[in-house]
């Protein structure tokens, strides 16, 4: 028997929500302030509008196509099979590149901090934390389930912290820059960076409730919701600390330190917060990226899908996600450059936002999308080629990585096989 797993629009909305926010909300305000001073907050809003046809599209296209493996569905569609899987392989790894990177993040902050942890290699510690995440979704642990309240609290309280110091400690006078247009376009990148994820609940709209009415409004939600909370954020720690914001990664510790100086544990705390919550994220990428692996198997790219296809009890692709986890473990023992490894992943989940703004525009003219407008995927196709070139500059900055290049043509290069030998015989 198969359990049902219906996630509420609300559920599906924190799905989202944790998702989008990760270690970059924390870790952004240096860079943003070292780029643009007081005004940082400025390279979030027009990162947010960059993006925002995009959202519309895919939002639409949810709504069209609520099934499981919605990226890969958008564009197999609407534009082709070689389209879909392209645009689903490309961002299945990329996702995966992302999940098993933040869990490294999140072991290299916790292993100094715990003595028993201190002579276990980091690797095993991160192969640990991807299976184990693995195995509460694999055992009954629902995406939708009451995880997704657990983890927005973890994200909330220092959120929160930082908001409520700001109301007391919070000096307008640090405000006196110049604004710097050019600072603000340079930061308008790494803003980018910290907004992707809206797109996570695509991949298991299946399971939400009444998703053709409901994933919409989910979806935008989210978005706004999480642009609002960079800009304040951004906003209320510099308005806290000034530029002080350029010496430390770490500004709620920083916070913290000034706030309860006779009490640095509760400090301490607030930041260890920031960085468990980054597990959140991964649970989420995790559980629901192996739906896009699960749906490029139906549509029988990959030798052994019937394999890949197998849902549990439970109701989750369960050998899919063993092999997401795998490929985790996989780029993590081939590399650990992370910067490399992290723009590579942004630019193959980039090509896919294009295609599905690409499928968008095919959907206006077939009139599959009736009463959307055709310049809204013109403006997100546009959008997202800004986007590509950002991340193909970075690339070309911080190098290729080659591992990750390797297991992308190594997907690509089974899927083409299968088919010739299809075809052969």
């Amino acid at each position: 028997m198969v359990h049902s797993r219906k996630i509420s629009p609300f559920t599906a909305t924190l799905i989202c929500i944790n998702s989008m926010i990760g270690a970059g909300l924390f870790i952004n305000p240096k860079q943003m302030t070292m780029l643009a001073g007081a005004y940082g907050f400025l390279g979030y809003v027009i990162a947010a509008s960059i993006f925002f046809p995009l959202i519309l599209c895919v939002a639409e296209l949810a709504a069209l196509h609520p099934v499981a493996g919605g990226l890969y569905m958008y564009s197999h569609t609407h534009i082709g099979s070689w389209a879909g899987f392209l645009s689903g392989w490309g961002y299945f790894v990329g996702k995966t590149t992302s999940a098993a990177l933040l869990i490294h993040k999140f072991v290299e902050f916790f292993q100094p901090r715990i003595t028993a942890l201190a002579t276990v290699p980091t690797l095993m510690i991160d192969f640990g934390m991807l299976f184990f995440l693995i195995s509460l979704n694999m055992v009954g642990v629902s995406i939708g389930g009451r995880i997704q309240y657990f983890f927005s609290a973890l994200k909330a309280t220092p959120i929160l912290f930082a908001f409520g110091v700001g109301a007391f400690y919070f000096d307008p006078t640090n405000f006196r820059d110049v604004v710097d247009m050019q600072g603000i376009l340079y930061a308008i990148p790494t803003a980018i960076f910290a907004l992707v994820g809206f797109e996570v609940i695509c991949a298991v709209a299946n399971m939400v409730e009444d998703a053709a009415r409901t994933i919409k409004r989910v979806i935008l939600t989210a978005f706004i919701f999480v642009t609002s909370i960079n800009i304040l954020f951004q906003l209320t720690t510099f308005g806290i600390l000034g530029h002080g914001l350029e010496e430390t990664n770490e500004p709620l510790l920083v916070i913290g330190l000034r706030v309860f100086e006779s009490y640095p544990w509760i400090a301490s705390l607030v930041n260890g917060f920031v960085f468990a919550s980054i597990i959140g994220g991964c649970f989420s990428l995790l559980t629901s990226n192996c739906w896009n692996l699960h749906t490029i198997a139906r549509f029988g790219h990959f030798p052994g899908a019937s394999l890949l296809m197998r849902i549990n009890t439970y109701n989750v692709p369960w050998i899919s996600i063993i092999l997401e986890a795998l490929l985790g473990c996989t780029i993590l023992y081939m590399t650990i450059e992370t910067a490399p490894l992290q723009s590579m992943a942004v630019f193959a989940q980039i090509v896919c936002y294009f295609m599905c703004a690409l499928a968008a525009l095919y959907a206006v003219k077939s009139g599959a999308l009736k009463r959307f407008a055709w310049w809204i995927p013109l403006l997100a196709m546009f959008g997202c080629v800004i986007i590509m070139g950002i991340a193909l500059h970075k690339i070309i900055m911080v190098g290729v990585s080659f591992s990750f290049l390797f297991l992308l043509l190594a997907g690509v290069a089974v899927a083409v096989g299968k088919r010739l030998f299809a075809k052969g015989s």
